[in-house]
């Protein structure tokens, strides 16, 4: 007969094998969690660059690059959306200007619809203002961006002979509608230059008014403008809208 002070040392043995057995298993189990849903955050990551790419608005080429941020992506997705998804553009081009962005979004529904709610900073080269029909309707010549400025020329004729004003304005935001005051002026006639930013305030009485919600797809507000050397930078917010129908969707409006 074996001494009975064996057995508990064998039990002890057994259950210590099978506790270090469990947890083994655990961290395997956890290890194979975070790499796969790696894999998956990276297939996620994939999806949304290629539908956000196929769904840019008219007159805006490029494509994004996209982040699921938070806890589990595979969680995030069996709950039917992504809490944070980053998109930063890859070689975006608007109106044949070169343009960066920075989107963040919640709560990006995983099979398609409106999302929560997204922010963005845009940053969008000069060239994509030669054609704006409010300083196209005063005379004014291609807009020149500059640090908190934009300059223009004003052509006109008096009494047969060409002026040009060179005007500076003065961005602001109200509401939707991008508002552009004249600061000062210089009319040029002939060899002569002068001052003129009492005859500008004749010509420009209320400065000029470009509505920034007829450039973008409704539901998205502008939340800031700003003007740097060479390019414009344009706050927008917007929330419940569907990112995948962007390039259909109709434009908003000031009235």
């Amino acid at each position: 007969m074996q001494p009975t002070g064996r057995r508990p040392k064998r039990r002890r043995r057994v259950l210590i094998g099978l506790l270090i057995a469990l947890v083994v298993l655990v961290i395997l189990a956890v290890v194979a969690f975070i790499v796969g849903d790696r894999i998956f955050r990276s297939a996620a990551e994939s999806q949304i660059e290629q539908s956000v790419s196929q769904s840019l608005p008219k007159g805006v080429t490029g494509k994004v690059r996209a982040t699921v941020g938070g806890g589990s992506a595979l969680i995030q997705y069996l709950h039917g959306s992504f809490d944070d998804v980053t998109l930063v553009s890859d070689g975006l081009q608007v109106a044949g200007a070169p343009a960066t962005a920075t989107v963040h979004v919640a709560g990006l529904p995983v099979h398609g619809g409106p999302i929560g709610s997204a922010t963005a900073r845009f940053t969008i080269g000069q060239a994509a203002f030669a054609k704006v029909p409010a300083l196209r309707d005063v005379g004014a010549s291609t807009p020149r961006l500059g640090d908190g400025t934009v300059s223009t020329t004003l052509s006109r004729t008096f009494l047969g002979i060409p002026l040009k004003v060179a005007v500076v304005l003065k961005p602001s935001l109200a509401g939707q509608t991008v508002h552009l005051r004249p600061t000062s002026a210089t009319l040029t006639a002939g060899p002569a230059t002068i001052p003129a930013t009492a005859i500008v305030q004749q010509l420009l009485p209320n400065g000029v008014s470009l509505c920034a919600a007829s450039y973008l797809p409704r539901g998205v507000e502008v939340t800031g403008v700003g003007v740097r050397e060479r390019e414009a930078v344009v706050g927008l917010a917007a929330r419940g809208i569907d990112l995948q129908t962007l390039g259909t969707a109709r434009t908003g409006s000031c009235g």
